[in-house]
């Protein structure tokens, strides 16, 4: 928006009631204030002109005027100690729009500025003599070098009745305490209520579930998936043509052969050597054949006991809706859950229905614990790095799974008081954060920084990590002895059925002898 202001002389008062201090976007307003008789005019009247201006947080300002057959044109920076900004016209020439209003970032001369900005652990950290890393510290003190501005940063304060879990730092640029809160948050306008503007959305900030990775496989099944259907059948043939091979050549009693080619094919000693040419020289290329096979069971077979394939994760509501597991949910993120998941909607009643409201310190203590009887509702800049953290893995496996359907789309942005004079220049150099890559390399910065703390020892736990060796242990030898277990209940069922058989044998042959004798 342009306007115009034309005064007769500076006798005239300026009438600033037009503008006013709560108004949005006031890096798009520019005031162009002519003065027609510039006799009298002074370098104070225009200081104090422009302190007017300012003092309703307008800085797109130009006072015009012709005096001594020239035009002067001045613009304001209020944080010199002149105040008064010249703007360079030749003579018989006229200022450009770019000359009036130029886009170059302010020089704010080391003067404060101040930035609210809560620790998150994520985005934020606060680090030792006062440094900050994480995207949004970075980008903070980027902005604050960018504008030559002296960084402050205050914590949000706790106020008796005011529920700071609610929305953090909001009072702090409601109240003009702080001239940028540099935590995202959700692009949400109806929760501003004048109170607030936001930046531009530079990244998303959406509510995501957090659930347990899905259960593996059952144990018994990874002794088989060493190798793929086709090589067991392949395996197959070659023992059974093989077994054919030998009866032909040998001539062994049924089952004899089987057993040898059986034992040799598990690296075992061959306990008859025949005496057959043409069986030896099969017996070498089959020894060999045995052990490749051996040998590749065994080295696979090791990793399959130890990890189990997973089954498909949890990915799309109408999965998440039938599961079982409850979802823990901060309490101020309830109202936009009320907003955006309908109990009309049958898929989203049962979803709402699945949420539990616990305190934040019960979430995040059930999450660091690593409790997989439940999900957890998160924004998604701090889930994206959470599931991947090295405290919630194990043996190296991530414990959570990140979903890829969240319930509440939001943009991330950060927020200014309301009507504040610096939201275009914060925007720009966002933007130019982005263009460049900055906030892309803080975020590498930020995850090799989470994943790294991660793998910390913490006084309650063992002294490992998943970086160390995994030891077999018996849990992992579970389908083993259930294997076991069916081959002795195969034999004992066997040894029933040769013991039945030889009983009617004996019995049928008791028959025939009474028979003849009678």
């Amino acid at each position: 928006m342009y306007m115009v202001m034309i005064i007769k002389d500076i006798s005239q008062p300026l009438k600033l009631s037009l503008m006013n201090k709560k108004s949005a976007a006031k890096h798009l307003s520019h005031v162009i204030l002519l003065v027609r008789d510039a006799e009298k005019l002074s370098l104070d009247w225009m200081r104090a002109s422009f302190r007017q201006f300012w003092s309703i947080w307008l800085l797109n300002i130009v006072i015009i005027f012709w005096r001594d057959d020239r035009l002067h044109v001045y613009r304001y920076n209020p944080f010199t100690d002149d105040f008064l900004l010249p703007v360079h016209v030749s003579q018989g020439e006229l200022p450009t729009l770019a000359q009036l209003f130029p886009k170059k970032i302010p020089n704010m001369q080391r003067k404060p500025l101040r930035m609210c900005l809560y620790m998150d652990d994520v985005r934020a950290i606060y680090g030792a003599q006062g440094k900050l890393m994480g995207t949004d510290g970075l980008l903070s003190s980027y902005i604050a070098q960018s504008l030559n501005a002296t960084r402050i940063i205050t914590r949000p304060l706790s106020y008796s009745d005011h529920n700071q879990s609610v929305d953090i730092c909001a009072k702090e640029i409601a109240n003009e305490f702080d001239d940028l809160a540099m935590n995202i948050r959700f692009l949400a306008p109806e929760t501003f209520k004048k109170h607030a503007e936001a930046t531009i959305a530079h990244n998303r900030d959406d509510l995501c579930v957090i659930v347990p990775k899905a259960k593996a496989e059952l144990l018994f099944w990874n002794i088989f998936r060493s190798f793929g259907g086709w090589v067991w059948l392949a395996i197959g043939t070659s023992v059974l043509l093989a077994n054919i091979f030998c009866q032909v050549l040998c001539g062994q009693r049924p089952g004899c052969a089987a057993l040898e080619l059986f034992s040799c094919t598990l690296s075992q000693p061959v306990v008859h050597i025949p005496r057959n040419s043409s069986v030896c020289m099969f017996l070498i290329f089959w020894l060999y054949f045995g052990m490749l096979i051996s040998t590749a069971f065994r080295g696979n077979l090791t990793s399959m006991l130890v990890y189990r394939k997973a089954l498909p994760d949890i990915n799309d509501l109408n999965t998440l809706a039938a599961s079982s597991y409850k979802i823990l949910i901060r309490t101020r993120h309830m109202r936009h859950i009320r907003q955006f998941l309908s109990i009309g909607h049958e898929l989203e009643a049962k979803i709402r229905q699945l949420m539990l409201e616990v305190p934040d310190s019960e979430l995040i203590n059930y999450f660091n614990h690593n409790y997989r009887s439940y999900a957890y509702l998160e924004k998604y800049h701090i889930a994206s790095f959470q599931v991947n953290a090295r405290q919630h893995t194990l043996m190296g496996r991530p414990l959570f799974h990140l979903m890829d359907s969240c319930l509440v789309p939001f943009h991330a942005v950060y927020t200014v008081p309301y009507g504040s004079p610096y939201l275009g220049f914060f925007n720009q150099l966002i933007r130019g954060a982005h263009e460049f890559g900055f906030e892309r390399y803080w975020d590498r910065i930020m995850n090799a920084a989470f994943i790294k703390a991660g793998t910390k020892v913490h006084h309650h736990r063992r002294h490992n990590n998943s970086d160390d060796p995994v030891v077999l242990k018996l849990k992992h030898f579970h389908a083993v002895f259930f294997l076991w277990a069916i081959g002795l209940t195969l034999a004992f069922l066997i040894f029933l059925w040769e013991l039945l058989q030889n009983n009617w044998a004996i019995t049928k042959r008791k028959r025939k002898t009474t028979a003849c004798k009678l």
